[in-house]
């Protein structure tokens, strides 16, 4: 055959090796179900995401990393629904399984690390999505272990940047706004916020890294809710929305980050769309991810951003009737979030009382101070 097929043969053989020695993440046909997969739950495709992980399973049988999205599944449906638990149960089966699975065949660093840090991160983030801060600060301990690895095969493996970056930004974040916590966060390594979004940034550029959409997503949450940076949010919220138009959560940021840069009209337009989309498919609430692709849950908060932008404006009437249809469709809801519900009925409050209406709005305050669920810093008066 000539020098020319004994290079391209010894070139072949040489791509085989480092094919059997690359961990199966980083094998071509895995990799290219994985995101396949990952890509239709954002899409809220749950039903097509679970046959991928079904396939990922019958191809290359029981493995970690294909029961951690699979967890990941989970958590992103109780993210878009925290008004049911009924994912709660298959999400914590799917952790004890991947916890399983790692421990009997860990075999690379990155199952040890990337996949076992994400894993303790999904706990972590479960209890922070349900509210309990002080429980999920603590739950955060068990990433100790494990950050000393992230750290050494960070430069060789650009997924564990994502999890590098969320502990620096929120390690710092949190020591520096929530006093109570810093007895607890004295004993962590440090953390920095700008390294933390720095490596978040690097991780959403990166179209073949498993974590791009979980980065986008947190930059787009970081900059909208703790950075107070809107302007930043919208960036990535937009970007995220225009590659999954059919994700109410990332849509519904979206219209946050712009009510908060006060571009109230854009907001509408961007929430509305998605409003007559859940009125079209839910004509009985609560719908939810159980069985439809329109939560009752989002509905909630999109009738009360919609109420708020409305309000800025001063169109107060029809402000109040989208408020009015955001507290029906509370009613239907008896475990929607107490923190999120309290957030909303002070923004009904307010536009009571803009309106003249002081009795009305002192009225759903003392609802908000009642409750001994909601946190005490939701339950002081009403500023303008």
């Amino acid at each position: 055959m000539g020098p020319l097929w004994d290079r391209a043969k010894t070139t072949l053989c040489l791509c085989a090796v480092a094919l059997a020695q690359a961990p199966l993440p980083y094998q071509p046909t895995y990799r290219s179900q994985a995101l396949q997969a990952l890509q239709a739950l954002y899409a809220m495709e749950f039903d097509r995401a679970e046959r991928l992980f079904d396939r990922l399973d019958s191809l290359f049988g029981p493995y970690a990393g294909t029961s951690y999205l699979r967890a990941l599944a989970y958590s992103w449906r109780i993210e878009l629904d925290p008004s049911t638990t009924w994912f709660d149960s298959f999400w914590e089966k799917e952790l004890k399984r991947t916890d399983s699975l790692l421990r009997c065949c860990t075999a690379h660093p990155l199952e040890t690390y990337f996949i076992g840090f994400g894993q303790k991160a999904l706990e972590v983030r479960r209890l922070y999505v349900r509210g309990e801060i002080l429980p999920s600060v603590w739950k955060a301990r068990e990433l100790l272990s494990l950050l000393d690895g992230i750290r050494r095969y960070v430069d060789k493996y650009p997924e564990m940047e994502f999890e590098l970056g969320l502990y620096e930004y929120y390690i710092d974040y949190f020591s520096n706004n929530y006093p109570i916590m810093r007895p607890i966060l004295y004993f962590f390594p440090k953390g920095d916020q700008n390294s933390g979004l720095a490596r978040l940034e690097r991780c959403a550029r990166d179209s073949l890294n498993y974590t791009q959409y979980e980065a986008a997503y947190f930059l787009g949450y970081i900059y909208l809710y703790q950075a107070k940076r809107p302007a930043i949010a919208v960036h990535w919220l937009q970007y995220l929305s225009r590659l999954f138009p059919s994700n109410p959560l990332f849509r519904r940021m979206w219209a946050e980050a712009l009510y908060e840069l006060k571009q109230y009209e854009e907001a509408q337009k961007v929430i509305k769309e998605w409003i007559e989309s859940y009125e079209q498919h839910c004509p009985h609430p609560p719908c939810y991810l159980i069985t439809r692709k329109y939560p009752t849950a989002e509905a909630v908060h999109a009738y009360g951003l919609l109420g708020m932008t409305l309000r800025e404006e001063k169109k107060y009437t029809e402000a109040q009737a989208a408020f009015y249809r955001m507290e029906t469709l509370l009613r239907s809801l008896p475990r929607f979030p107490a923190p999120s519900w309290a957030r909303l009925m002070r923004e009904f409050a307010l536009l009571e009382k803009r309106m003249g209406n002081s009795r009305a709005a002192e009225a759903r305050l003392k609802l908000v101070q009642a409750r001994n669920d909601v946190p005490s810093y939701l339950k002081g008066p009403l500023s303008d």
